[in-house]
């Protein structure tokens, strides 16, 4: 199990703060069942649930805020929350700049979570800035 920054995603954070490029907000948060071990150089999912194939699980705008682990604001999180339409086991998860396609962000995959019809599902993805 692991949860890393991306390789792309630490570009986005060096072109927020240079004022280089064109910074966009990794807002929407996707989960798959994918059970390969999150790495830096990912750049997707490894098996990601989209609309074509669990129907309702296409990626979702999250809720964006800043939180306190250590010192003020250290941490972004986003929050986003599915309600299973079947069962399912989720995985992984992540957070891109676009509803389709985009850039990876953040990814983390974990013990697979089993999901009967109508169980809800709420996944939280944070980077700690220490």
């Amino acid at each position: 199990m692991a949860t890393v920054l991306t390789t792309v995603g630490k570009g986005l954070v060096t072109s927020f703060l240079t004022g280089l490029g064109s910074p966009v907000v990794p807002q929407y948060v996707a989960i798959g069942s994918g059970s390969t071990g999150a790495v830096v150089a990912d750049t997707t999912l490894t098996t990601e649930y989209t609309t074509g194939t669990w129907t309702g699980y296409a990626r979702i705008a999250g809720t964006a805020t800043q939180t306190t682990v250590t010192v003020t604001n250290d941490t972004a999180q986003w929050v986003a929350t599915w309600t299973a339409g079947a069962a399912q086991t989720v995985a992984e998860a992540g957070n891109f700049t676009l509803s389709t396609v985009g850039l990876l962000f953040v990814h983390g995959n974990f013990t697979g979570v089993a999901l009967s019809n109508g169980d809800s599902l709420q996944v939280t993805i944070t980077c700690q800035f220490t």
